[in-house]
């Protein structure tokens, strides 16, 4: 030795504790002295011992078991031995933690045991194996010695492969993935326990066997139950036996069925299962025949999605299978054109109060001001007009305008922006206090929507580009009251919309996306809303309400299918563009400065069984 030894040697026994906390002073010198480099005659000699330090290979674990069964203990942790191991010790893990053995070619001779936690191993030499009750072995590659298992043997990707027998006692698991397999090259012997399906490393069809244990001695005794992972959309089976095999013959579970069993429920969800339904049939019979047109990728999303890790997940890959953003782009389409029609109500109220008939420019979509957001998309846009007196007294006038409709903050997984360019010309007759405006619509749009698709524990994107065309018409009659700076015009009106959206056919998605058949949605509603306007202290108070009650709708829930097969049906959302519903506003605009700036604060609060929700903004404009 030399004057440096002993320095070098405790500094390569601290970094082996660093990395290893739970060692024993007894293991950290063990494996120093297993790992250190043979010098001189092979093996330990009288010159130079074990062979010089190697402080690289030290901390990454023993390397030998020379003195006796290597015991370890810890807790709540993971741990990775690197070296290949020889030696005629054995192996004790205790503890709830888990070790990996990350050597590819152990060789140790000595028993291992299992008492505690996980241990990993993809290579055990001749070592005979056992696995104590609450502990757990997750094995692959292969094994030298026998395997008892009282607790949970896992098969790792591949399988596993076992030199000598394999038992399993009554407290017993083998857990795999269908696809994989137990080989035991001498006898196998089943006391009972449970055959535990992890779930399937593909596409799960109707009635189709699948090996999970093979002897080629003998195979004695059956397994007590069958019992499942987590991938809750796997299916059912049934144990069988052969002389030499155990077999699990899995059935697909209704998609529809398996959704209501784990409590998804919702009319999107559901929609969407039985879509999900008929894609998975038609894989089915393609799987049957042995060829036929489907992708392997769309297959593949198809495997993924039925290995869903929880009901959370399969519920969240159904709702984005659903396409309901789709229907929700439509249903702000339709708020888009209510809004140019009550913002330009509002526009000829002002009328009443003395300001001069001219060309004129109205935001839409400020903060509480006639149905800024709705839903899932968030609207804003500009409307420009003039209006000219008839001899009659009665206003004529034209309009046009854009409006722009995006995904709201809430609406994760979800880009694109709908562009809506509209024109409009409107008549008002008055008659003191009393009016009638009837107003006539027409535009088209243009839309662009990117989804994010959940498919079981991945993910993948979709993208459309698709445009449409609407016209509208409505009468309103009401009737203008004010009383100082207090303004108040209730009033009841009809509307009629049609939209007419292009088929279209999404990209991308593993065929997952949607083609979604041309459509043509009309709307009839009846109207009843109040407007009003206060001032007071410079500031000024602006508040409507309006409740549209359907008469007569169709065409809002086109036919979709996925891109890879045909499996048609309506588009579901959770908001009902058809149905009924209203919208309450209110708005404060205050100037500030002497730019004559504007703050905008406003509130909208949706209701019916249209849509449910509020919407808060805050926007300042800076005049000139």
């Amino acid at each position: 030795g030399t004057s440096f030894a002993a320095p070098l040697v405790s500094g390569a026994a601290a970094l082996v504790w660093e990395a290893f906390p739970y060692f024993s002073n007894d293991l950290v010198r063990q494996t120093l002295l297993g790992t250190a480099t043979d010098l001189g005659a092979p093996g330990v000699d009288e010159v130079f011992g074990y062979g010089a330090l190697n402080v690289g290979k030290a901390v990454l674990g023993p390397a030998k078991f020379d003195w006796g069964d290597v015991q370890v203990s810890f807790d709540d942790r993971r741990s990775t031995w690197g070296n290949d191991i020889t030696g005629s010790g054995g192996l004790i893990k205790r503890g709830t933690g888990t070790l990996m053995l990350g050597g590819s070619n152990n060789q140790y001779t000595g028993a291992t045991q299992v008492l505690g936690g996980t241990l990993q191993a993809s290579s055990l030499g001749a070592s005979a194996v056992s696995v104590a009750n609450t502990a757990t072995l997750i094995g692959s590659g292969r094994f030298g010695g026998a395997v008892s298992n009282a607790g949970t043997l896992e098969l790792g990707k591949d399988g596993l492969k076992v030199q000598g027998d394999y038992t399993q006692l009554e407290t017993g698991r083998l857990a795999l993935y269908v696809g994989d397999q137990l080989s035991v090259a001498g006898n196998a012997t089943l006391k009972g326990g449970e055959l535990q399906v992890l779930g399937k490393r593909d596409y799960v069809t109707f009635n189709t066997s699948y090996s999970v244990l093979q002897a080629d001695g003998s195979l004695t005794g059956t397994f007590s139950q069958l019992t499942w992972g987590p991938a809750v959309l796997l299916g059912e089976g049934r144990l069988t036996y052969g002389a030499n095999n155990a077999y699990v013959t899995l059935q697909r579970l209704n998609v529809s069925a398996a959704a209501q069993a784990l409590g998804i429920v919702d009319r999107v969800a559901q929609a969407s299962a039985q879509r999900v339904e008929q894609a998975f049939r038609a894989i089915d019979a393609q799987q049957a025949q042995g060829r036929g047109a489907l992708p392997t990728s769309f297959i593949g999303a198809a495997a993924a999605l039925q290995q869903s890790s929880s009901a959370a997940v399969a519920a969240g890959s159904l709702q984005s299978l659903s396409g309901q953003s789709h229907v929700a782009a439509a249903a702000a389409s339709l708020d888009a054109i209510d809004l140019g029609r009550r913002s330009l109500a509002t526009r000829l109220d002002v009328l009443r109060s003395g300001e001069r008939i001219v060309t004129w420019h109205q935001a839409l979509g400020g903060p509480g001001q006639n149905g800024a957001a709705s839903g899932t998309f968030s609207l804003s846009g500009w409307l420009v007009g003039h209006d000219a007196q008839l001899a009659s007294g009665d206003i004529v006038g034209v309009a046009f305008g854009q409006a722009d409709s995006s995904p709201s903050g809430s609406a994760s997984g979800l880009r694109g922006i709908d562009r809506q360019v509209q024109g409009r010309v409107y008549l008002q007759r008055t008659q003191g206090p009393l009016y009638v405006l009837g107003q006539l619509g027409f535009g088209s749009f243009q839309r662009r929507l990117d989804r994010q698709l959940q498919l079981g524990d991945w993910n993948d994107w979709t993208s459309s580009r698709y445009s449409g065309q609407f016209w509208s018409g409505s009468v309103e009659a009401g009737y203008h009251w004010r009383q100082g700076s207090l303004a108040l015009t209730p009033y009841l009106g009809l509307d009629q919309t049609q939209l007419r959206t292009d088929g279209f056919r999404e990209q991308s998605g593993s065929g997952f996306g949607l083609q979604v058949q041309s459509a043509q949605a009309t709307r009839s509603q009846l109207l009843a809303g109040v407007r009003t306007e206060w001032r007071w202290g410079g500031v000024q108070w602006r508040g409507y309400g309006e409740w549209q009650q359907t008469l007569r709708q169709s065409g809002l829930n086109p036919q979709a299918s996925f891109t890879a097969t045909s499996s048609w049906t309506p588009l579901v959302a959770s908001s009902w563009p058809g149905r009924s519903g209203g919208v309450l506003g209110l708005s404060m605009v205050l100037p500030v400065g002497v730019t004559a700036g504007l703050w905008t604060m406003g509130l909208e609060h949706y209701f019916g069984t249209r849509s449910r929700g509020e919407s808060l903004g805050l926007r300042y404009q800076l005049g000139f």
